[in-house]
């Protein structure tokens, strides 16, 4: 897409989201140019009352006695000064409004796509992918979007200015408007430059982005090997290649600047030369007329420079739409689907196919309500994928998933996330209170269901040894507990949601022996009884399911004595 389809892309998605507001915001710009226009225009008959000369508008106040005449000119003027005051002011919190809203909507639709289109679609992204996006692509874009504000603003005003100047003095405004001309043209080579360092920024960004991410992630192994000068190399190397590309943008910015001031004082010139020695033209309008002049040179300096930084930042709009395609509304007001009262899951000769050909092959299963099945393997050979295509978080690519008989389709989807539950190995904690942590999910629950939960999987006097209990907070991804102790927290947070399906992947592996067999007691003894998937390299986890799967590279056979399995 070329650098013009870019930033077409980009204000059509603005024009989209403002709809009617955007008009009032054009009005407001349109009113108060204006009203600072006629507040300049009183300076003539100002001027002309000073000096006793003639002046086209002196039929404003030539109905009053003479020596009212200049008191009711000052008093027009500072009326439409007051008038411009109140106009910009209303002008101004209508932009920024804007802007905001449309940083959050750009923020929400980019999370909704993401949804939408999958958690395999979301590993390639990766999570520095998407923190660069959020946090550095979706900001510059709003940016661009303030930026072409700005320059709409002085457009407007530009215009106005120069309408007044013509009404003035068609000779000077004719050559005034023939200088700006020039100036813009001169300056476009300014804007096509941007254009390179708008893609080479937003490229420069990702990659810094990327590797300060890797050096968060592998900071605690790089303290206990010594290796953090390694990380640090190439997070400094990174962050030089940035660091150039915003010198050079700025050095643009700076030369467009000075090129602008410059290229004022000689139009100033210009213009005043043209206006006593060339074209005569009275006192009483060449005053107003340099006045007028004067003031296009702030909206003229502004279209330069936000023509830059649109053409710059709206690269980073284009990343958003690249890595993510069209960006979806996200449901207004949409409320949880009712959980599906299902008797039986079954997978029918179900595959799923990854880019590097490996995945499950033809996998025939059947899960009964309140079953437990356990899942067993190698690392890689196909666990995770498993129960990620029993969550409906992959698609099979042959064969069917089927609830009591009817195919897991995106229609039946909702229903069915609502009565599971899925802990990760990670376990997803957050650095946020306990309470905040247990509520993550969205689930309503007062103190009481709160401690229940954590007394289900051991972590309630834990808790409340915790000076704060239930409001303390628990670090970054839960660094201020043990690593057992934040998976607990996690399958408390999902036990919370009553789950009717209960998958646990690698979600006890940092529990000892006896820790696990208590845990998974308790979880058992739940009435009513979740069925629940659980994938564990450990035998002694396995013993408290109904029946086992094993996987081998990606085929599933079976290993225990419940439950239809073939593979």
């Amino acid at each position: 897409m070329s650098w013009a389809g870019g930033i077409r892309q980009l204000l059509d998605d603005y024009r989209a989201f403002a709809g009617g507001r955007l008009w009032l915001a054009l009005g407001l710009m349109l009113l108060g140019a204006f009203a600072e226009g006629f507040g300049i225009l009183m300076l003539v008959p100002l001027a002309a009352i000073a000096t006793g000369s003639e002046s086209r508008f002196a039929g404003l106040t030539d109905w009053l006695p003479a020596d009212q005449r200049f008191l009711a000119v000052l008093a027009l003027f500072l009326a439409a000064m007051g008038a411009r005051s109140l106009l910009l002011y209303w002008r101004e919190r209508e932009l920024a409004r804007l802007q905001a809203g449309y940083e959050a909507s750009l923020r929400l639709r980019a999370a909704a796509t993401l949804a939408r289109r999958g958690w395999a679609f979301a590993g390639t992204i990766g999570q520095a992918g998407m923190q660069t996006l959020l946090l550095t692509d979706v900001p510059r874009a709003a940016l661009a979007v303030a930026h072409a504000q700005s320059f709409a603003t002085g457009l407007i005003l530009l215009a106005v200015q120069l309408l007044l100047a013509l009404l003035l003095s068609p000779a000077l405004a004719a050559i005034a408007l023939a200088i700006l001309v020039l100036g813009y043209g001169l300056a476009m080579r300014f804007t096509r430059r941007s254009v390179a360092s708008g893609t080479a920024l937003t490229e420069r960004s990702e990659e810094s982005s990327g590797t300060g991410f890797r050096l968060h992630a592998g900071l605690k192994a790089a303290l206990a090997q010594g290796t953090v000068a390694q990380f640090l190399a190439e997070y400094r190397a990174s962050l030089a290649r940035q660091q150039d590309e915003i010198v050079r943008f700025a050095g643009d910015l700076a030369s467009a600047r000075q090129f602008a001031a410059f290229g004022a004082a000689v139009a100033a010139v210009l213009i005043l030369f043209a206006g006593v020695r060339l074209l005569h033209v009275p006192f009483a309008i060449l005053i107003p007329s340099l006045v007028l002049f004067a003031r296009t040179v702030a909206p003229a300096q502004t279209l330069q420079q936000s023509a830059q930084y649109i053409a710059a930042y709206s690269a980073a709009f284009a990343a958003v739409v690249q890595r993510l395609g069209p960006l979806d509304e996200p449901g207004a007001g949409a409320g949880m689907a009712e959980p599906l009262e299902w008797r039986e899951l079954r997978l029918e000769e179900a595959s799923v196919r990854h880019a590097s050909d490996l995945g499950l092959s033809e996998v025939s299963l059947t899960l009964r309500r309140g079953d437990w099945i356990g899942v067993s393997g190698a690392s890689g050979a196909g666990k995770t994928t498993l129960v990620d295509l029993v969550a409906g978080l992959l698609a099979p690519t042959s064969g069917r998933v089927l609830v009591d008989g009817r195919a897991l389709d995106p229609v039946a989807l909702d229903g069915w996330r609502a009565g599971l539950a899925y802990v990760g190995q990670e376990g997803s904690v957050f650095d946020d209170s306990v309470r905040g942590n247990l509520l993550a999910d969205g689930a309503e629950a007062g103190d009481a269901a709160l401690w229940q939960a954590l007394a289900a999987v051991g972590l309630d006097e834990r808790v409340r040894a915790l000076d704060g209990g239930l409001d303390e907070r628990v670090g970054d991804r839960g660094s201020r507990l043990s690593g057992g102790e934040r998976q607990r927290l996690a399958i408390a947070r999902a036990l919370l949601r009553r789950p009717t399906l209960l998958i646990l992947d690698e979600a006890t592996a940092a529990l000892d022996p006896a820790g696990e067999a208590t845990l998974l007691e308790r979880v058992r003894a739940l009435a009513p009884r979740p069925a629940a998937i659980i994938v564990a390299h450990r035998e002694s986890t396995h013993a408290y399911c109904d029946s086992v799967v094993e996987v081998r590279h990606g085929v599933a056979e079976k290993s225990g004595d419940s439950s239809d399995l073939s593979g």
